[in-house]
């Protein structure tokens, strides 16, 4: 069997060959695909977060009850539940059925701890939904919270949603400062405990800049910033570098974009806000490079846009940050890489060649030499 210039001398070798190498490829394509798909999609989680109206500057967070699930041998205990209690300590108001029912059984609660003492450990605590109420919001009232007491000292964590076991108690002792209390057995976060990237390091192994953002800040003392956009701004114009700061806030996009500043949105009170010379607005890729609500630090990879026209500054600020990936890829974790096929292509282009090479010559002439007169 020939084709042209060339003969098969292995057809069963080349069409057999030919049909697997087809399916593998197909196959590697549909995987590769549909890995991309999920990967453009919000990772899910045990904890449903909500942002709420709080104090202005604040991460202000509370638990979308509706969607907590118990773990096995536990029941669910939720804040609307203890709110239906409207307790008065000046008046005999009778704790509601649903409540009385979940007395001294094991429970889990899901929400954030607020301490009742220094230091990043402790013995005991309170839970609330929100955080409306912790720190710096006003006091929760006693159907608000819970009284957290463990065996042993745990780990405080400030925004990261916390479920706690144990067994629960209706034990109104206002006077002691509560109404409820958990008899806690375990206290679990939400999310694994992953060390921040050291931003510094991580844009010094994949070879990119880290952004400064002392040339954006200094723009605001400047007389004239809508003419002086600083030189080390407009050199990092198009080029691909690291970010290293906390998110204010979000836009209501999909993916939402962020406001990404220099110093915790938290940290004074009053809390400084964002601005045009403190903030960066970061445009992620999808919607997985989108850091949980709880966490508000965060380092990004992106390409820098700078906006040289002021009119442009309020949509899109002086400088901009697209294409943005959590983290910085190439810098020893190939999991915030984009996904790539199991077999690179030009893998699947040498297979190809190789059969080509076993199963296919070049054919002989059948035709004599014709001679010269």
């Amino acid at each position: 069997m020939g084709f042209g210039l060339f003969a098969l001398r292995r057809p069963r070798l080349f069409f057999f060959g030919m049909a697997t190498l087809l399916l593998l490829c197909a196959g590697n394509e549909i995987e590769y695909r549909v890995r991309q798909k999920r990967a453009s999609e919000p990772p899910p989680s045990e904890a449903v977060v909500s942002a709420e109206q709080g104090p202005i500057g604040h991460n202000t967070l509370g638990i979308v009850e509706s969607a907590l699930r118990a773990p096995q041998g536990q029941t669910a205990l939720t804040f609307a539940t203890l709110g239906t209690w409207q307790f008065d300590r000046r008046a005999n108001v009778p704790c509601p059925e649903p409540v009385k029912a979940l007395n001294e059984k094991d429970v889990s609660c899901l929400g954030f701890m607020y301490p009742l003492e220094s230091g990043d450990r402790f013995r005991v605590f309170c839970l609330l939904r929100s955080t409306q109420t912790c720190c710096y919001g006003p006091k929760p009232q006693f159907n608000q919270y819970l009284l957290v007491e463990m065996s042993e000292a745990v780990k405080f964590e400030r925004l990261t949603p916390v479920l706690v076991g144990g067994k629960f108690f209706v034990d109104p002792k206002p006077d002691d400062g509560y109404i409820y209390r958990i008899e806690g057995r375990s206290v679990d976060p939400v999310e694994d405990d992953v060390p921040d990237v050291d931003a510094v390091q991580a844009a010094r192994e994949a070879g990119l800049p880290l952004f400064d953002f002392a040339p954006l800040a200094a723009m605001e003392k400047h007389p004239d910033a809508e003419r002086s956009i600083p030189a080390e701004l407009l050199a990092l114009d198009g080029t691909r570098a690291v970010l290293d700061g906390w998110v204010f806030d979000r836009t209501q996009g999909q993916p939402p974009e962020l406001i990404v500043g220099h110093s915790p949105p938290s940290g004074n009170l009053p809390p400084a806000l964002p601005t045009l010379f403190n903030a960066v607005l970061v445009a992620p890729r999808d919607a997985r490079q989108i850091p949980p609500l709880w966490k508000q630090k965060a380092v990004f990879t992106g390409v820098v846009r700078v906006t040289r026209e002021p009119a442009g500054w309020p949509d899109r600020g002086i400088v901009r940050l697209t294409d943005a990936v959590l983290g910085v890829p190439g810098a020893g974790s190939s999991a915030l890489d984009a996904p790539r096929p199991l077999i690179a292509r030009r893998w699947e282009a040498a297979a190809a060649m190789l059969l080509v090479l076993l199963a296919v010559r070049p054919r002989r002439s059948t035709h004599s030499e014709v001679p010269r007169g």
